[in-house]
């Protein structure tokens, strides 16, 4: 399969079609309980658009990373969480609401902060030139298409099916959806396979120390507020786990630099390393209080 129709044709819509399932999931109820606390609000959606991409940049600053490698890094800093962070949330039992509010604030913003800063990032590295730029409403255009247009199709969907078809829908949709990208991510590993880096090089200690730091950042700052349990892990997953997807799609289909998208696709692919680790330990830690608390 061609790498071009891959990355051209097949990325942007398996993307917004996983944009599209989460906005099927979407109630406005989900939203109610969460915007009565703005603190926990404030605080991820500060993490996410701030803090993330400061934090790129002091690794494209220590690495020597190339060029084209810290703008891949960059570029995943400023895409949104998406879907893969809500199921984290929800299997870590965190507070599910505020993830996908959280995720929701983020897709509103990407499509319209995303080409700005990415242009200034690409101007930063010197490597900003004619046939390398992303031109604003274009891009804003095409991103808008693929997230937030999908999720909010999703949304408007939902009432209009009825409790009955949503129950039936949603998990096939979710489980389709999710072999979709999955499987998009291994084609796209595949066919640029020879372009990859090592799994032992300075992408990889990139890629793994963006989503380590970023979630011990999220982790820390949520605790030292005296955040509730389940917000704690809720903003940790949606500051560590960023939408591959949409900076692959960026890089890829938009710039057309299979050089700058290498490092979001590792992105995709190794995030799930220390996520899950601290995922089990997380259910582990669970157990032992459970345990102790039944003993007691």
């Amino acid at each position: 399969m061609s790498p071009d129709w891959l990355s051209q044709v097949l990325l942007p819509w398996v993307l917004a079609s996983v944009m599209m399932a989460m906005g099927l999931n979407l109630a406005n109820s989900d939203f109610a309980h969460t915007w009565r606390h703005p603190r926990r609000i404030l605080l991820g959606a500060s993490l996410q658009i701030l803090a993330l991409p400061l934090l790129a940049w002091g690794l494209v600053v220590l690495l020597p990373l190339s060029p084209l490698a810290a703008a891949g890094l960059l570029l995943v800093s400023l895409v949104p969480g998406g879907a893969t962070s809500n199921t984290f949330s929800y299997l870590v039992q965190g507070d599910l609401a505020l993830s996908v509010s959280l995720t929701s604030i983020a897709a509103v913003l990407a499509p319209f902060t995303l080409p700005l800063i990415m242009g200034w990032n690409l101007e930063f590295l010197s490597i900003s030139s004619p046939e390398l730029r992303l031109p604003y409403w274009h891009t804003v255009g095409q991103l808008l298409l693929v997230t937030l247009v999908p999720v909010l199709t999703g949304m408007l969907l939902r009432p209009l099916l009825g409790t009955a078809i949503l129950e039936w829908v949603l998990p096939k949709v979710k489980v389709l959806t999710g072999i979709a990208m999955i499987g998009l991510v291994a084609a796209l590993f595949v066919s640029h396979a020879q372009r990859l880096p090592s799994l032992f090089s300075i992408e990889t200690l990139a890629v793994l120390l963006m989503c380590v730091l970023s979630m011990a950042l999220g982790h820390q700052l949520a605790k030292r507020l005296h955040l509730p349990h389940a917000s704690v892990r809720a903003i940790t997953v949606e500051v560590g786990v960023q939408n591959a997807g949409v900076a692959m799609m960026v890089a890829f289909t938009i710039l057309q630099q299979p050089g700058i998208g290498l490092v979001p696709l590792l992105y995709g692919l190794l995030m799930n390393v220390p996520v899950f680790l601290w995922m089990f330990a997380c259910l582990w830690r669970d157990r032992q209080l459970a345990a102790a608390t039944h003993i007691t």
